[in-house]
């Protein structure tokens, strides 16, 4: 397992731990929920994986705002908005996010109080700047990912998150862009 995975595995466990503690054992909505149907706004910190043939992996740092309304218990609409924090180089090789957004359908699937997995997809853009091959590319397509959810107190919400943004072709090589992230969400 490489160095990425493994860190978004060790905070997932750290996660699910302090989520478990942080629960006040106190009733539950609909489905496990201990919030109510409100809209809700989150912040996330991340790392986007930047595959291209024939280079070594580059990653460079994000953050993403998400404002999201619940259309059910168990299904909401959420728009995204975020950027780069910093150029990331490997082996000379450099690239940086200049933008990312995204409106995505989320599908909750509550495995017990306080803890749920999800599933999204929709509509992403992602604006990269390198300095090799195209220097500019804005990539618009399918976006899809898989993330957990833990309920901490007052209807704040700990989330891990993997997503495949789209992707394209750079002098004839093609190109894939994921992230991992951990966030913060509030319920209002």
């Amino acid at each position: 397992m490489n160095k990425w995975m493994l860190a978004l595995v060790a905070t997932g466990a750290v996660g699910a731990a302090g989520g478990a503690a942080a629960y006040d054992g106190g009733p539950r909505g609909d489905y496990g929920r201990g919030y109510g149907s409100g809209a809700y706004v989150g912040l996330s910190l991340g790392q986007l994986r930047y595959d291209e043939a024939g280079l070594d992996t580059i990653t460079p740092a994000d953050g993403v705002l998400t404002i999201g309304v619940p259309l059910s218990s168990n299904l909401a609409i959420e728009g995204r908005i975020g950027a780069g924090f910093a150029r990331a180089d490997t082996n000379g090789y450099g690239v940086d996010l200049d933008s990312l957004y995204a409106g995505y359908l989320k599908g909750s699937l509550p495995l017990s109080p306080g803890f749920s997995l999800y599933g999204l997809g929709g509509i992403a853009g992602v604006d990269l700047k390198r300095d090799f091959g195209i220097g500019e590319t804005h990539d618009t397509g399918f976006s899809y990912g898989l993330g957990v959810d833990f309920d901490l107190y007052g209807g704040t919400r700990l989330n891990l998150e993997w997503t495949r943004l789209p992707g394209g072709n750079d002098l004839g090589y093609d190109y894939h862009v994921d992230q991992a992230s951990i966030g913060v969400a509030w319920r209002f």
